[in-house]
Order: C-alpha cells, then sequence, then structure tokens
C-alpha cells in the first residue's frame, strides 16, 4: 500500500527523474556552434543512414503513398490535427520550462480553440495563432546546453545529442499519457508521420535519391532547419529556412 504512489505524483517523479537525467547527459555534450557540425562518428552513421535509406525505399515510403492514395484528404488532415493537438500538453510544459510567457499563451489558446472541434480541427490556425513548437531539446538549448554530436538513429532519421535526450523526454513524459492511451497517441503519431512522408515525397526522394551525397546532404538540411527553428529572436532578412517552400 505504501509503495503505490498516486498516478500524479508518480508522474511528478518520473518527470523529475528524466529531467535530472537528461540535464546530466546534456552537461556532458561536446561543444559545437551553431554554425558547424561535429560528426566524429560519420562512418557509422552513414551505416545507420544507408539502413535508414533501404527501410524508406522499402517500407516507410511505400507505406506513405499507399496511406495517401486511400485516404481521403480531409481524413488525413484530421488525423494530423489530432496528432498536434495531443501534442500541446508536452508542448505547454516546454514553454513553461523555457519561461516563455508569449509562446505558453499561443499554446493555451491553440488548445482552447482546438478542443472546440476535440482536435479535428486546427481553428487555432486559421484565427492566426501561430505555433511555436516547443520540444525539450529547444528547451535544453535555453538553458544552455550544447547541441552535442551529430548522429543518425534507426528508423529516426537525424538527429543531436541534445535533440535525441529531448525526444526521449518528450515521448516519456507527455502530459497527455495520463488521459489517453499510449497506444492511441502513438498511432495517430505514426499516422502523421506517414502523410507528412507521402505529403514531402518529392523533396525528401530527392534528397535520398537523387542527391550526390544523401548523407551529407540530409545532414545540412536537418541541423540548418534545427538552427533555425532554435534562433526564433534573428532576423529572417540573415536567416532562412531550408524547408520553408515546404
Amino acid at each position: 500500500m505504501f509503495f503505490n504512489k498516486p498516478p500524479r505524483i508518480g508522474y511528478t517523479l518520473k518527470a523529475a527523474g528524466l529531467v535530472a537525467t537528461a540535464i546530466m547527459l546534456s552537461a556532458c555534450t561536446q561543444p559545437v556552434s551553431k554554425s558547424a557540425f561535429n560528426d566524429p562518428y560519420e562512418p557509422q552513421n552513414r551505416k545507420v543512414h544507408a539502413f535508414n535509406k533501404g527501410l524508406d525505399r522499402a517500407l516507410v515510403g511505400p507505406t506513405a503513398k499507399g496511406y495517401g492514395f486511400i485516404t481521403p484528404p480531409v481524413l488525413v488532415n484530421m488525423v494530423d490535427n489530432v496528432a498536434g493537438y495531443l501534442g500541446l500538453p508536452g508542448q505547454a510544459v516546454n514553454n513553461i520550462l523555457q519561461n516563455d510567457a508569449k509562446g505558453l499563451g499561443q499554446t493555451v489558446l491553440t488548445f482552447t480553440l482546438n478542443t472546440l472541434t476535440f482536435g479535428l480541427g486546427d481553428l487555432a490556425t486559421n484565427a492566426g495563432v501561430p505555433d511555436n513548437n516547443a520540444d525539450f531539446g529547444q528547451t535544453l538549448d535555453v538553458w544552455g546546453f550544447r547541441q552535442g554530436i551529430y548522429h543518425e538513429v534507426p528508423v529516426l532519421g537525424p538527429s543531436t545529442e541534445r535533440d535525441t535526450i529531448g525526444f526521449i523526454v518528450d515521448t516519456a513524459l507527455n502530459p497527455t499519457s495520463l488521459v489517453v492511451p499510449a497506444g492511441v497517441s502513438t498511432g495517430f503519431s505514426v499516422l502523421d508521420r506517414l502523410g507528412d512522408r507521402n505529403e514531402f515525397s518529392d523533396v525528401i526522394e530527392e534528397t535520398l535519391y537523387e542527391s550526390e551525397d544523401s548523407y551529407a546532404t540530409a545532414r545540412s538540411l536537418y541541423l540548418q532547419n534545427r538552427n533555425f527553428k532554435l534562433n526564433n529572436g534573428v532576423n529572417e532578412d540573415s536567416l532562412e529556412d531550408p524547408f520553408a517552400d515546404f
């Protein structure tokens, strides 16, 4: 009886433990400037990239195109909206951790408006509410933790030490898990990724199968896009989003 903590207390202790672990791991990451990349394990990363590329060619790409072919666009859009809606509580937590009152206000307003459609519609975007997409990798950056080494993760693709730690924390501690079964949120997330893979298939396949060095190209695009997100305060005239046309 004494060991059966209430769910909310257990969640709080779990959150505190994971955040503390993330901080310790991030403190050990190797320094690298935002304009450069640190890829000491490139040979191993290229092997993972080759695996991911083969997986995309054999399974992910065809599955995504099949999903896009048989699923009505309105339903694909609803799935995308629900996946984004389920991620908003975790986004709000990161807004708080980043001491970002403006971002928190945007997230709360987005959640409030989209709750009116049970998450199926995106009233917030239609109303012009920006989506700051806060995540724990970004939180670690705000706290001053270094980017660390670049690596490619099996199945998930390009990342850095800091972003991988952030992904793990975000996945494990999304408050949505307190009220929505993990399988449901994971299912929507997977379908959302398949929808993105289908929507951006031309760009993705050009990068993977038509570029002279798909590994170097994917690495450059990932780091540019990530740095763009982390530099919210930089003048957009001097920092172009490489994915703006997507």
